[in-house]
């Protein structure tokens, strides 16, 4: 039997400077200077359109808000299931499967499975090494799944005519070989096996299914919010945006990508010749949503924690 794999976490390169005054100054600059210039940028653009006209372009359809508030929720709600099928009795409550969703959307990528692991760590009694391997494989999984449908749209975005990838002599293995790319993370999971992971390959299984369905129907639902909106003539440039927000959200370690979705959706109204003030009215609803539903949902569960505490 082979001995379990030592897959705990390294000090990279942004550890090594977060560590140091003057990198951590460096990165806190970063990390307010981008978020910040994007939003002078929104705003400008906004300006130019007029704020009344926005106003007024925003969505009418009741449906379209609820829709918002269902997408929020089926990220924490696919990771209760992983979680669940993953450590059985010993899964966490949903209330801190939503307190990472909020980390992970006010803080940066994956600072919500620090929280995450390090609350397993000392809450539940789980085997040696089974919180670190959970956590990081189904983030692996996560990522290969959301790439695999990646891919998946960019083929269908070909095939309508939807996409056009200009293909230069003797490099189209480049592009056989980034449209590999979702599946050779989580190959190395599935082949390599003991060697690189903890879990049983029907629980890599598994994990991958419930991420890959999730995926999908964060997919559906965002095209149905394009659809209620009304603000894309047709349903191939409804999809183009879908594809657009599913290509930016896995950006690795990008932090703001909701307002970088913003920029560059506004951009590409434009471009297209599409009337840019209704997309950007469902651009910034979109944007304001998730902030405004995880304040709500992180003010509510503190509430609850209070309340818990003092009783």
């Amino acid at each position: 039997m082979s001995a379990a794999p030592d897959l705990g976490p390294e000090a990279g390169p942004l550890a090594r400077m977060a560590a140091h005054p003057a990198g951590k100054l460096a990165l806190t600059v970063i990390k307010w200077a981008i978020p910040l210039a994007l939003l002078v940028i929104i705003g400008r653009k906004l300006t130019e359109l007029g704020w009344s006209e926005i106003w007024r372009a925003r969505p009418a359809n009741p449906g379209f808000y609820l829709l918002l508030v269902a997408q929020f929720f089926l990220q924490p709600l696919g990771d209760y299931l992983v979680y669940r099928d993953l450590w059985g009795a010993q899964r966490p409550p949903l209330s801190v499967i939503l307190k990472k969703r909020l980390m992970n959307t006010f803080m940066l990528d994956y600072s919500g499975e620090a929280f995450f692991f390090f609350w397993a760590q000392k809450n539940l009694k789980l085997a040696p090494g089974m919180a670190m391997h959970a956590i990081k494989d189904s983030n692996v999984l996560s990522g290969g799944a959301g790439l695999a449908m990646v891919w998946i749209l960019g083929v269908i975005l070909l095939a309508t005519g939807g996409l056009h990838i200009p293909v230069l002599p003797g490099q189209r293995w480049l592009y056989v070989l980034a449209g590999t790319v979702p599946f050779i993370l989580c190959a190395i999971l599935i082949l390599g096996h003991r060697k690189v992971t903890a879990l049983s390959r029907r629980q890599l299984a598994t994990v991958f299914a419930i991420h890959f369905l999730r995926a999908t129907y964060v997919l559906a639902i965002e095209f149905g919010l394009w659809e209620l909106s009304g603000a894309l003539p047709t349903a191939l440039a409804r999809l183009q945006f879908v594809a657009l927000r599913l290509v930016i959200t896995r950006l690795p370690v990008v932090p703001n990508k909701d307002l970088i979705f913003v920029t560059a959706g506004i951009a590409v109204a434009g471009a297209a010749n599409t009337s840019v003030t209704p997309v950007a009215t469902v651009l910034v609803i979109l944007a304001a949503a998730d902030l405004v539903l995880a304040a709500s949902v992180a003010g509510i569960t503190a509430l609850l924690d209070i309340r818990g505490k003092s009783a």
